[in-house]
């Protein structure tokens, strides 16, 4: 039984650009530049070479054909493309995951970047400030309440001394025009002679209309009083009632600011959780991109192999249903699998072809000549493999030998080898050799992601914690310092940075990096 093994690779012409070390001088820390690259991810599994002459295609999923590139009986060369589907659906689903992630993207970024800290604690400084505020103003209000109150007491203070003033004028002028003092003043009158007489009723009349009126201000005096006893109780109401007032609002305050330094503090404390959790989020969705990503690319059927098209089953305008190939899910050859569990073999193949040409596959070519290899993935590597991957076959019988070739099927279920569920995926060669024979054991790599022109370091200058590591940047003048980076695509011997350096800058590797 073969066996596996997981590889991340990157390409010689980029390592050559990217490895720079010390030279002579053992005591110089090892360092690389940080340069743009290609990074590509693949997996690896093993298997034998089938030679095959014909070659069953169909889209992994149903759709529309909107072109059909070739006819029946057309010579195709490997890559050709033969047919598409429409493609709208794909790229909105594609636009629309690829706007997530952006939106998830930066919020990761403000959290990383301390914003919610940040905004937790302006939030604090705002309401110790609006505390601050409320009490200045609630002591500037009380303040002139109570001025307003003592300036009430004043003026009450000089109305009741008016009052007592004009009630005491009052009372001498009543009795100078009491009955009593008339009837005497009348009696001395007779007997005094008739000038002096005269004046002296003259007089009471006078005192008796100053009393008239010292009566009319007495009342205006006590109207006064009252008005100012309604004034001071007014004043006086006004201060409680706006203390009352300003005491809630303070108090309210103190609750804001309160809860807004728990705010922060739990937002101090959460920083970590809710970067972690951030992280899974934007790592999930970068997932959906390269699915969708996936799903747009799978729109459009190459030819696998170079052959002739012996048959096709669809027009332009109709609906052409998916897994038309003999493996279910992809666009594949006809391949009877050598372990049970794949859901495939000819007896299958053979009954579905049915009464049309082709069977039931949607393109057919034949007059093939190449070889497939059927190798089995582990889960973890099958998840990532896709028809229409690029694929790397070395050999062990030809070391200097490497063609390149396309996966064309996926397994849609798993078969038991050793205890390890594995899915087949079926492979075709698109370079011939004359060495190469029916048999022959190969090792298939199989890219499953790709980055051209990506900022890149080597994995040995990067201490990794899921989308995220950390570098020691060194600086023109020797200094060092570390620095966190957002990370992309992990290849074997560099990974992509999204962000945190630039271009030019040096790194520190790792002994034996």
């Amino acid at each position: 039984m073969t066996t596996r093994t997981s590889v991340r690779r990157l390409t010689a012409a980029a390592l050559v650009l990217l490895v720079a070390g010390c030279t002579s001088a053992e005591s110089q820390p090892l360092t690389v530049k940080v340069t743009r690259t290609s990074v590509t991810s693949t997996v690896t599994a093993t298997g034998s070479l089938q030679a095959i002459t014909e070659q069953h295609l169909g889209f992994p999923e149903g759709g529309k054909l909107v072109e059909v590139g070739v006819a029946v009986g057309q010579r195709v060369e490997a890559g050709q493309v033969l047919a598409r589907l429409d493609d709208f659906a794909a790229r909105q689903d594609l636009a629309a995951a690829e706007a997530q992630l952006a939106q998830e993207r930066a919020a990761l970024a403000r959290i990383r970047g301390g914003n919610q800290v940040s905004a937790a604690e302006d939030d604090v400084e705002r309401a110790r400030q609006v505390l601050k505020a409320t009490e200045e103003r609630a002591e500037a209000v009380d303040d002139a309440n109570a001025s307003a109150v003592e300036q009430a007491e004043r003026q009450l203070e000089a109305d009741e001394e008016a009052l007592r003033d004009t009630e005491a004028r009052t009372r001498a002028d009543r009795r100078a025009c009491s009955p009593e003092d008339r009837e005497d003043a009348e009696r001395d009158d007779r007997g005094d002679e008739e000038f002096f007489a005269l004046s002296r009723r003259t007089a009471r009349d006078d005192d008796c209309a100053a009393a008239g009126a010292a009566e009319a201000e007495v009342e205006r005096a006590e109207r006064q009083v009252r008005a100012s006893e309604a004034a001071l109780e007014q004043a006086e109401h006004k201060r409680r009632v706006d203390r009352a007032e300003h005491d809630l609002a303070i108090a309210n305050a103190r609750r804001e600011l309160q809860a807004a330094k728990n705010e922060a503090e739990g937002a101090r404390g959460d920083r970590p959780h809710d970067i972690d959790e951030q992280e899974a989020v934007v790592a999930q969705l970068q997932v959906e991109v390269e699915r969708s990503r996936r799903g747009v690319e799978d729109t459009v059927l190459r030819s696998p192999v170079a052959g002739t098209v012996e048959s096709i089953n669809g027009v332009v305008g109709e609906f052409v249903g998916g897994g038309s190939g003999t493996t279910p899910l992809a666009p594949g050859g006809a391949v009877p699998l050598p372990e049970r569990g794949s859901g495939v073999s000819s007896a299958e193949r053979a009954s579905a072809e049915g009464e049309r040409p082709g069977g039931q596959s949607f393109i057919v070519l034949g007059d093939v000549e190449s070889f497939r290899i059927v190798a089995p993935f582990a889960e973890t590597d099958a998840a990532l493999v896709q028809p229409n991957q690029p694929v790397e076959v070395t050999f062990d019988a030809i070391p200097d030998l490497t063609r390149s070739g396309t996966v064309v099927s996926i397994a849609p279920t798993g078969t038991d080898i050793r205890g390890v569920t594995s899915y087949y995926a079926v492979i075709v060669l698109n370079e011939l050799d004359p060495r190469l024979k029916d048999g022959l054991t190969a090792s298939a790599n199989v890219v499953v992601d790709h980055r051209d022109n990506a900022l890149a370091v080597p994995n040995a200058a990067l201490l990794q914690s899921g989308d995220t590591g950390v570098v020691t940047v060194v600086e023109p003048d020797g200094s060092q310092r570390q620095v966190q980076v957002e990370l992309g695509l992990a290849g074997d011997s560099v990974t992509q940075v999204l962000s945190g350096l630039h271009e030019g800058q040096r790194v520190l590797v790792a002994p034996g990096g």
